[in-house]
């Protein structure tokens, strides 16, 4: 089995959306259309890779540069998401080592991400990646109007 890491696409935006709505973050596919156009116009700040099995988009990565006034410069992993189908094949590591790649030729020293709570798989897939859980926060989030 060939996985294949390749920047995403507009042909990409269906399978996005299933995957993006398999994740429990459901939205249309113009939306997401939307969000895609904007990530893809600013590559020096965000990239948007997608993992293929057997010619499907088996899942995705999106890395954003993260800037910080307090805190040398690092990559943030915005979000991964691999289908139920094909988790454990290796698909979301090879994401993951093509974002820290990323973040290496950015000069960033570190990566973070954020993963939710009832997310019970992800911390084990991710500490055998290498990460480390390194402090318990708390997200704030302010809905303002109609975000779609």
């Amino acid at each position: 089995m060939t996985i294949i890491i390749r920047p995403a696409n507009y042909q990409d935006v269906p399978a996005l959306t299933a995957l993006t709505a398999e994740m429990g973050y459901p939205a249309g596919v113009e939306a997401l259309g939307n969000r895609l156009t904007m990530l893809l116009g600013s590559p020096d700040l965000h990239q948007l890779w997608v993992a293929e099995i057997e010619g499907e988009v088996a899942g995705w990565l999106h890395a954003f540069w993260r800037p910080l006034l307090d805190a040398p410069a690092a990559v943030e992993i915005g979000g991964l998401a691999v289908g139920l189908r094909w988790r454990r094949r290796g698909a979301g590591r090879a994401l993951v080592h093509v974002a820290e790649r990323w973040a290496l030729a950015k000069g960033a020293t570190t990566v973070t991400l954020r993963s939710t709570i009832h997310r019970e798989e992800a911390p084990d897939f991710y500490q055998n990646q290498g990460y480390q859980l390194s402090n318990a926060q708390k997200t704030f989030r302010k809905q303002l109007g109609d975000n779609s």
